[in-house]
């Protein structure tokens, strides 16, 4: 017999020894991995190193985690609900060893208390904290967004639009990937049909032209640099490698990415692992709940592709603005450049133009 608190379990969460996880990546006795060569040449070649390198890293990673009971407070309680939490713990482990109704009695009596115990400090601890908060301490901004944040509520039954209605997770996935294929693709035919062709001729012309070694290639500490400013709080993309784990790579690993992107670069490939992403639909603030355009999809993307795209966009960046392709006028995808300098500097052009005599200005 359990104990009397219904026997549910204890919620749990995985903690992560990153330490071991660091240590583990140095040691590369995967055949998979230790068969990539140093110079990749094919897409073949170039999917099957990110296959294998993604497979080592998950694998690592899984073996260095443990699961633990869910975080809690209680290194916060007072010593009295500390003891007491002792006390009904003791309890709970009598019952269950003894279930006679006296043990039993008393373990619900001391789970009543605790719990109230409990609540009555956190309604004193938020009591003192609401006194003291002002928009200098720490937690002013934290409160503020909790407290105009919904939380977290399941997507609920949704809207089909001939009006029927997907009732499990499978069903809603369905309809939010259907709603967005549809708002994404084109409602009407092109508006003109012979400039998209002649468009769609040109950049056939140029895919079929040999690849041209002028882009730089990739470096180890270059790759280094952008592993380092890479953000550890973003969520990972579907192949479940986060940016921590990146930061982890050893110098081994890190030595292959470099071959990756070289390879990528002098094949212009980008793998179709990197192209698929896990879609969240969000649901937009003040709309139902159930209808499908109440929700707007957000990506995640490998991190992996993230640091690919990243050394593209260097690469790309320095061939449009080193060669002068990109005009002054042009503030967007531009660094350092954004929409509200643009609108002052059309103001300012605005404003030289009226102190200029017999001068018109037009918009």
């Amino acid at each position: 017999m359990g104990p009397p608190d219904g026997g549910k379990p204890n919620p749990t969460c995985k903690i992560t020894d990153w330490k071991r996880v660091s240590t583990a990546l140095e040691k590369i006795d995967t055949p998979s991995l230790n068969s990539i060569p140093d110079n990749i040449r094919t897409t073949d070649k170039i999917d099957s190193a990110i296959g294998a390198l993604t497979s080592h890293i998950r694998t690592v990673v899984e073996k260095c985690e443990r699961e633990v009971p869910a975080s809690s407070d209680r290194r916060k309680f007072p010593p009295d609900i500390l003891e007491l939490i002792r006390a009904k713990n003791k309890a709970l482990r009598r019952a269950s060893a003894y279930p006679t109704p006296e043990y039993r009695s008393r373990a619900r009596a001391l789970q009543r208390e605790v719990k109230a115990r409990v609540k009555e400090f956190r309604n004193e601890s938020w009591s003192d904290l609401m006194e003291e908060i002002g928009p200098s301490h720490k937690a002013f901004w934290k409160i503020t967004k909790a407290l105009k944040t919904e939380g977290y509520t399941p997507i609920p039954p949704l809207k089909r639009p001939d009006g029927s209605t997907a009732l499990d997770d499978a069903e809603v996935a369905e309809c939010l990937a259907d709603s967005i294929e549809t708002q994404c693709s084109h409602a009407s035919p092109p508006h003109d049909p012979a400039h998209i062709s002649r468009i769609e001729e040109e950049v056939l012309q140029k895919t079929s032209l040999d690849p041209q070694d002028d882009l730089t290639p990739v470096s180890l500490s270059e790759v280094q640099l952008l592993v380092r400013s890479l953000k550890t709080r973003k969520a990972p993309g579907l192949d479940g490698i986060s940016n921590k784990e990146i930061k982890c790579f050893p110098q081994q690993l890190l030595s292959l990415l470099v071959a990756i992107f070289n390879a990528c670069l002098q094949n212009c490939y980008f793998p179709p692992a990197w192209k698929e992403a896990e879609v969240i639909g969000i649901h937009k603030p003040g709309k139902p709940r159930d209808p499908l355009a109440s929700y707007r999809p957000i990506s995640h993307l490998s991190g992996l592709a993230k640091l690919s795209e990243r050394v593209l966009k260097i690469r790309l960046s320095d061939h449009l603005l080193g060669k002068g392709l990109i005009i002054d006028e042009q503030f967007g995808f531009r660094p350092a450049h954004s929409c509200p300098q643009q609108v002052l500097r059309v103001v300012e052009y605005i404003s030289e133009g009226f102190k200029i005599k017999n001068r018109s200005c037009l918009l």
